[in-house]
């Protein structure tokens, strides 16, 4: 299986930078099947269509070491979505070549390959989906900064991401100005969807009470 999809491995270790122009939200009807008890001893049947999120589909303007540049359309969760996200969102990801003399010879050295992979810990969340009540207790929590950039949404729904939906987002990393290290006192009932997007890692915590002496 390649890993690149109709990119190719080769093809990718030719792309030296990477920016996300857009991301389209898709989804699928789902079906669910159950029995109305109106007289009938075994019920009557009744199926109900509701749409439910189907990942996403992302566009990137990708650059090549020869300086030309194409838009690449990869769908989410997939390992090619990943590593563009990585290379668009992390400033320290911009890949170089690192030539290593052996004897008269030298080979490319990924900059990648030289940094530390992060270990998440307890409490920690990368990037994804999260239904609270399922997922995640329901309650009012922290979310802190530990690695990356990307953002913090709260959704009512896992049904609907638009953003009459969003109850909570927050840029959150340290690539902007506007970007921030803490969410503080994000309140998340039964239903809500958390989305972490990019290659965001942040540590969630219950909030504490607010110390008010007037």
């Amino acid at each position: 299986m390649d890993l690149f999809g109709n990119l190719g491995a080769e093809e990718y270790d030719k792309i030296v930078s990477a920016v996300l122009i857009e991301s389209t939200q898709l989804y699928k009807n789902k079906t669910f099947w159950g029995r109305i008890y109106s007289g009938s001893v075994f019920g009557d049947p009744i199926a109900m269509s509701q749409s439910v999120p189907d990942g996403a589909e992302l566009s990137f303007s990708v650059t090549y070491k020869t300086g030309r540049r194409k838009i690449l359309k990869v769908m989410s969760g997939t390992a090619l979505a990943d590593r563009l996200l990585q290379l668009a969102m992390d400033p320290d990801i911009k890949r170089r070549e690192v030539k290593q003399a052996v004897g008269k010879a030298s080979k490319k050295v990924s900059h990648t390959s030289e940094k530390a992979l992060i270990q998440l810990r307890k409490n920690q969340l990368p990037q994804g989906r999260y239904i609270f009540g399922k997922d995640l207790p329901v309650g009012t929590f922290d979310f802190t900064w530990v690695w990356g950039s990307g953002s913090v949404g709260l959704y009512g729904t896992a049904e609907n991401t638009t953003l009459g939906n969003c109850l909570y987002s927050e840029n959150v990393g340290n690539r902007y100005d506007y970007e921030y290290r803490q969410c503080l006192h994000v309140q998340c009932e039964s239903g809500n969807m958390l989305i972490i997007s990019g290659n965001l890692v942040v540590e969630i915590s219950r909030s504490p009470k607010p110390e008010i002496d007037l």
